[in-house]
């Protein structure tokens, strides 16, 4: 079967990725679960056969499974001894956190095994699927499964990029700086502003024309030449202030350190003759 794989795992990331491939020109063959519910809405969004189990996947296509880290043991296990086409066949999984030679017995058995972890937010599968069409696939494993994996993810974005399996976790911590650390950096904003008074409901809302011209910006021109401010202007006085202004609130002051810490970094890659005054800068915020 051209172009055609199978799903185990019927959640929020496993049907929209299943229903961006759909849309990229693939076919769904069968989908399971280890939930009778969960394998009959996957059936459902997808249009496709419901599987009962593993022993029912049909043999030559690639199985795709959705489940969380946590169960993927489990799953494993279940799939090596159920399917008995398994030799051969390519097995991959969609986690960002663990790579694809988790995988034991799949791969003891036989499949060529995988990984393929799109850098999206997916809040349900019809929205998740809308947006993977400009994801950025990371994607990892044997030499056959990822050639196949590979043209997945071309298939629905036109962006991957290649990873090693010790590489995983590395880039699992970048994924979560660039996404879940951004949030937790907003939240310390919202909360700043509204200390100094201003409601919270408005303290949000104020700066999303600053934070979505600062991405745009870094987008367009990069990290080092999109940074401004105290830090990068060697502003040790202002800088002072700011530190003494959140002494009341200790978190948010070490916070705030380290944040601007790593914004020296990046002014000293910006501006490397203005190494005095950053040096008296460090100094301030060690």
């Amino acid at each position: 079967m051209d172009k055609a794989f199978a799903l185990y795992g019927c959640g929020k990331a496993g049907i929209s990725v299943a229903l961006a491939l759909k849309g990229a020109g693939w076919s769904v063959a069968g989908c399971g679960s280890r939930s009778t519910a969960s394998a009959e809405a996957g059936a459902q969004w997808l249009a496709c056969p419901l599987l009962k189990g593993p022993e029912e996947l049909p043999a030559g296509i690639p199985l795709m499974i959705g489940v969380p880290e946590q169960a993927l043991g489990e799953v494993d296990h279940e799939i090596a001894s159920r399917d008995q086409a398994i030799q051969g066949r390519i097995v991959f999984h969609l986690s960002g956190a663990v790579p694809s030679r988790l995988l034991t017995r799949c791969r003891m058995k036989g499949a060529s095994v995988g990984s393929l972890h799109p850098l999206m937010i997916l809040p349900d599968p019809l929205a998740g699927a809308l947006a993977l069409r400009s994801a950025t696939f990371a994607i990892e494993g044997r030499p056959e499964a990822l050639a196949v994996i590979r043209s997945m993810a071309l298939a629905i974005s036109g962006k991957c990029i290649a990873l090693s399996p010790h590489s995983k976790t590395l880039y699992h911590a970048a994924a979560v700086t660039a996404a879940n650390h951004l949030v937790a950096l907003l939240w310390e904003s919202q909360t700043l502003l509204a200390r100094a008074g201003v409601r919270p409901e408005e303290a949000l809302p104020a700066f999303q024309a600053l934070v979505e011209g600062t991405v745009k910006n870094i987008y367009s021109s990069g990290p080092v030449a999109s940074l401004t401010g105290p830090v990068e202007r060697g502003d040790a006085t202002m800088v002072k202030n700011h530190l003494s202004a959140l002494k009341r609130w200790p978190d948010s002051r070490e916070r705030y350190r380290v944040m601007a810490l790593a914004a020296l970094s990046l002014a000293r890659r910006r501006h490397p003759e203005r190494y005095m005054d950053y040096d008296a800068l460090e100094k301030l915020l060690s």
